[in-house]
């Protein structure tokens, strides 16, 4: 009986084993279960994410869409594009324009100012039919930088005469048309103009020719420079009340002193030069206008209108460096006689 007992005693604890290992297999069972549904959620979650993905990259080509359709309202048709009128807002650049040209216009003079000194330079120098070759190609030149210094002038004046339209309220359409228009007519102007009309008058040509006969002719008035151009169909008749009147001789001494000029000034009214310390003297601190000292001129200037006269002060040099030159020769032709 005892042994009955412990074999049943055994068999309760052999049975709960049989529920241990049954165990595992029931819970795998469940775990199959909750892996399929865990799944099953993953799926529609993705499923959601496609979808919202989808609908966001839709909200993106739609938005893209509509910016390439703004950036096409946007372009601006260059090659039709017209131009945009100008008003008072543009007097400024414009007039930075006008300085430009002025910048050149100044440099042309210089370069022209050059020519003439190499011309004189050379006159002064070389004799004979070489000389004058060399001569007449450097007027040549100088007429070529005259016609450019005009061409620079006409710029400067249509960029002006602009400015002046918008500073008065006027807005300008097509500028360009405009200002390449009015410097084409100025440009024809000039170009049928005759030898005379275009370098007569031109003082840098007119300083250029006497500096010359100057040198060549000492002590002879220069006729007007029209007489050294012939007459051309356009040109003035000789009894002409325009026609310029002849040059007059050079006169190096000062009206004051008697004596070669000194750092000459001359008078922008009357135009006759003194030496700076003789004039300063005369007027000895007065403000106020006097009368011309210079022998038979009638007319009264202050001594702020006497300005210093560069080109007269060259002039002067090669005068006396010709005086010097020329009494150095008149000594030896003694010597030899």
């Amino acid at each position: 009986m005892t042994m009955a007992v412990a074999s049943s005693s055994r068999r309760k604890r052999v049975a709960p084993s049989s529920d241990i290992e049954d165990g595992p297999t029931q819970r795998s069972a469940r775990e199959d279960v909750d892996d399929d549904d865990a799944i099953a959620r993953r799926v529609v979650k993705k499923e959601k994410k496609s979808v919202k993905g989808k609908g966001r990259t839709t909200e993106t080509h739609r938005s893209e869409d509509i910016d390439e359709e703004d950036d096409e309202d946007d372009k601006i048709d260059v090659a039709n594009f017209p131009d945009q009128p100008l008003d008072k807002s543009h007097a400024i650049p414009m007039k930075g324009l006008a300085s430009d040209w002025e910048i050149m216009i100044r440099t042309i003079q210089r370069t022209n100012n050059m020519v003439s000194d190499v011309a004189v330079a050379l006159a002064d120098a070389v004799e004979g039919d070489e000389g004058q070759k060399d001569l007449l190609d450097l007027e040549r030149s100088l007429k070529e930088l005259v016609d450019i210094e005009n061409e620079m002038h006409t710029n400067h004046e249509v960029i002006q005469n602009l400015v002046q339209e918008v500073t008065s309220g006027t807005e300008i359409d097509n500028i360009i048309e405009q200002y390449q228009s009015n410097v084409q007519k100025s440009k024809k102007s000039y170009a049928i103009k005759t030898t005379r009309q275009k370098y007569a008058k031109n003082e840098t040509y007119k300083n250029f020719k006497q500096s010359i006969y100057e040198i060549e002719h000492p002590g002879v008035a220069m006729p007007p420079v029209t007489e050294f151009m012939s007459k051309e169909p356009g040109d003035v008749s000789d009894d002409d009340d325009d026609l310029e009147v002849g040059a007059v001789t050079q006169d190096y001494k000062c009206p004051l002193t008697l004596r070669p000029l000194e750092n000459p000034v001359t008078s922008e009214i009357c135009g006759h030069s003194f030496s700076q310390d003789a004039i300063r003297g005369l007027f000895d601190g007065f403000r106020g206008a006097k009368k011309c000292p210079a022998s038979g001129c009638t007319r009264e200037f202050k001594l702020l209108d006497c300005k210093p006269n560069k080109e007269l002060a060259k002039k002067l040099k090669l005068h006396t460096r010709r005086l010097k030159r020329k009494n150095q020769e008149q000594e030896v032709e003694e010597i030899i006689e």
